[in-house]
């Protein structure tokens, strides 16, 4: 298994270059041995150059800076690893600044063909100082490219398929903490940010940037995050850790900067980042370097939002010891999701079993102790197409089982 970005001879680079930007304000060529991606736009700033050293950051993991003068400076990237002699630098790629009183050009240069993820970093530069990110790309196709989904409330609203708090069968505790620490802090920041100044010496903003939901799995997180967003009317982007992961080296920490600059695109949003505990492991276990890479950018993408109070990040785990301290840190709330009691998993079964009466699921959840939602979600499926199978012919009009056929069958389900 390689752990290299892959390399792309010209002509597929020029071809993926075209397909995500087009043809216009930049020039990609072959001269004097070496590939060149360079533009010219209107002088940035200064604290907007220094912002573009961060984008090379979510896509080279090792650099330095060079010729640090007035009106110019260069990047170059490092070998992999940094014990390594540093030799044949000519065939790693180099970022060249030059910037002058009206315009600033911008050369990445290389002995060679580039990587997908060099490509990627001209990509971003070139959208990053031009501002043709947020005028060309939709985020939810760039997202979509990385595997995330996005759940939008507006189109589950046209389908008739908008979540609300009824569509989760106990849990009142639970919701009150996702109200408090979710939806009002989206719905309406500015009290959040008006008490301060009646209770601080230095008044500043109260809004929860991150919250992590514990649980075991099947507790109901992941449509909980949806409810709160269909509340809010908000997307909200889900990611699947294996969107994430990538057998090249460098890449995972780079789709995880993807997702999170793809969701500052949206006006609001709240990102879900389920089982993070596979995305940030503690330290304290030994890390690999390509994970250390990931945590990095996890911590600092976190950072980064925590000045946006448009955008919440929700972590789910069900192993939030395993997770790394630093991670730990930067939730603002941490939202623990138990197994539902006696008359939760009643609750819970009237969503799934409603011609039975409270009693008979009040008894049926005596016998399920231990069992998440989606285990009693299970269940019920399973006791129904058991119902049919076994009972019902086709020339008879459907009925529902009875409490005692629900008791036969729980011998025969497994869900331990």
């Amino acid at each position: 298994m390689s752990n290299s970005s892959p390399h792309l001879d010209f002509f597929k680079a020029k071809e993926l270059i075209l397909s995500e930007i087009g043809g216009e304000g930049y020039q990609f060529l072959s001269e004097k041995e070496e590939l060149l991606f360079r533009f010219t736009t209107p002088v940035p700033g200064k604290e907007r150059l220094f912002d573009s050293l961060g984008i090379l950051r979510n896509y080279i993991e090792n650099f330095r800076l060079y010729n640090f003068e007035e009106g110019y400076f260069s990047v170059q990237a490092l070998n992999e690893n940094l014990f390594e002699p540093e030799k044949n630098l000519s065939n790693k790629i180099r970022f060249r600044f030059s910037y002058q009183s009206s315009s600033l050009k911008l050369e990445a240069s290389k002995r060679g063909d580039f990587t997908l993820k060099e490509i990627q970093t001209c990509l971003a530069l070139f959208r990053f100082f031009t501002g043709s990110e947020s005028k060309k790309r939709d985020p939810k196709e760039i997202l979509t490219k990385l595997g995330a989904e996005v759940f939008d409330p507006k189109e589950e609203k046209a389908k008739g398929t908008l979540l609300g708090f009824e569509h989760i069968f106990g849990y009142e505790g639970v919701k009150s903490q996702v109200m408090e620490s979710l939806v009002m802090p989206l719905l309406k920041p500015d009290p959040f940010q008006e008490i301060t100044k009646l209770t601080r010496k230095f008044p500043g903003s109260i809004l929860p940037r991150a919250v992590l939901f514990e649980g075991d799995p099947g507790v109901g997180k992941t449509t909980m995050a949806k409810v709160a967003a269909s509340l809010c009317y908000v997307p909200m982007i889900y990611v699947p850790i294996e969107s994430i992961l990538s057998k090249y080296y460098g890449e995972s920490s780079q789709n995880l900067a993807m997702v999170f600059d793809a969701a500052s695109l949206f006006d609001k949003s709240m990102l879900f980042l389920d089982e993070i505990d596979s995305l940030a492991t503690s330290r304290e276990d030994g890390l690999f370097e390509a994970t250390r890479n990931l945590l990095s950018v996890l911590l600092r993408k976190l950072d980064g939002f925590a000045t946006q109070s448009r955008i919440i990040t929700i972590g789910a785990t069900n192993r939030k010891e395993d997770l790394d301290p630093a991670l730990l840190s930067r939730f603002d709330r941490k939202i623990f999701f138990p197994l539902p009691n006696r008359e939760e998993r009643a609750q819970i079964l009237e969503g799934y079993a409603l011609q039975l009466s409270w009693e008979d699921r009040l008894s049926l959840s005596e016998n399920l102790e231990g069992a998440s939602g989606r285990n009693l979600k299970d269940f019920c499926d399973y006791v129904e197409r058991r119902w049919i199978t076994q009972g019902w012919k086709e020339s008879e009009a459907i009925s529902a089982p009875g409490a005692t056929f629900y008791r036969e069958s729980l011998p025969d389900f497994r869900w331990k």
